[in-house]
């Protein structure tokens, strides 16, 4: 196994390990009641909203949602396994990645777009907010 190789699977890995966390702790907060979430993790979100301007997070639209509930039924369950995969460096990772990937871009579309082209275009913060969000579409690819 080459030096580059080892590198990208160990951002892999560290990429995947702390998706569990963020899912089910700060964006499962889009379509689960807060009452079932710490206060420090509500915390987090707020600051989130307020710092970067994620007017997606803050009005939570019906669109929004949906994606979040695919990221919780879909992706949520993959993260455990890929993260089992590169721990454990099998070879059949390549699917559960490639199935990953393709769900996250088609999902990472609208958000990107609405960030940099949707009625909130105008926040001074939407580059800072498309850059947060950019690597969930980079990385998997």
């Amino acid at each position: 196994m080459g030096v580059l190789t080892s590198v990208l699977d160990t951002i892999f890995l560290i990429y995947f390990a702390l998706h569990i966390p963020t899912t089910i702790l700060v964006d499962s907060q889009s379509v689960i009641p807060a009452e079932y979430f710490p206060p420090w993790a509500k915390e987090l979100l707020q600051w989130h909203i307020d710092t970067n301007g994620d007017h997606l997070v803050s009005k939570n639209p019906v669109w929004f949602k949906s994606l979040v509930a695919c990221e919780l039924a879909l992706q949520l369950p993959l993260f455990f396994v890929i993260t089992y995969g590169f721990l454990r460096r099998r070879n059949w990772i390549r699917m559960p990645c490639i199935l990953y990937g393709t769900h996250v871009a088609t999902t990472m579309a609208p958000i990107l777009a609405d960030i940099l082209f949707g009625l909130d275009s105008t926040s001074p913060k939407k580059l800072n907010l498309a850059l947060i969000y950019l690597p969930y579409l980079v990385i998997p690819l």
